[in-house]
């Protein structure tokens, strides 16, 4: 009897204490095994493409059950989509007025420098460049759940940026964004293997910044 009303003690404070934090108790664990079902995807996506990664190997890699997987996706390519789009979890985010234009504009280019050819993010953007062809749908998808969010939150910043006095009030905010992100694109993917410029972003910034801030605007912020 004693144990039985620990036990039940026990499990009114793990539901007090999911309430509280706004989970369900396990929330954590299941978020583990969303994230290396998410990660599997992506590995296996980036070495075999669409047609071969299948859910079997999904749930080998991932070290669950083909059961767990349909628990949470129906099918192949909403699994697929869905990890593609977490490409984004490490976008730059925030209220942008916490950060000047300056330092906004350098997060996103250690963002993009970091997807290399050589990263999973990068050798994905290499297939998915493929894929524009030769599976138009899959590529249409990736481009509006992964490219289409980062340049409108690119096109936002350079508004805000013009908003605040920062950036020149007769900039080109399509123009603009192209400038910051066709030199570190072109740079991560070109065709010859050397080691990757750490200091890449600031050399950036250093040759755009003259030509996109507002003549008022400090050099330095």
């Amino acid at each position: 009897m004693i144990a039985d009303r620990a036990a039940a003690q026990a499990t009114a404070i793990t539901h007090q204490t999911a309430a509280i934090e706004g989970r369900r108790p396990g929330r954590p664990r299941e978020q583990r095994t969303d994230r290396a079902i998410i990660d599997a995807t992506l590995e296996l996506f980036a070495e075999d493409g669409y047609h071969a990664l299948s859910m079997e190997a999904v749930a080998a890699r991932a070290e669950v059950s083909k059961a767990t997987i349909y628990r949470r996706w129906p099918g192949k390519r909403e699994l697929v989509i869905d990890a593609l789009a977490s490409l984004n979890d490490d976008f730059p985010t925030g209220p942008l007025r916490q950060r000047s234009t300056q330092e906004w504009l350098l997060l996103a280019l250690h963002h993009l420098a970091n997807r290399d050819g050589d990263s999973l993010a990068g050798r994905i953007m290499l297939r998915m460049m493929t894929y524009k062809l030769s599976q138009p749908d899959l590529y249409a998808e990736y481009f509006d759940r992964v490219i289409m969010p980062r340049r409108r939150w690119l096109h936002g910043m350079i508004r805000d940026g013009i908003e605040r006095g920062d950036l020149r009030a007769d900039l080109d905010v399509e123009l603009a964004g192209m400038a910051i992100v066709g030199p570190v694109l072109l740079q991560s993917h070109r065709s010859e293997r050397s080691a990757p410029d750490v200091d890449l972003p600031e050399k950036l910034m250093d040759i755009l910044w003259p030509g996109l801030r507002a003549p008022t605007a400090s050099r330095s912020e």
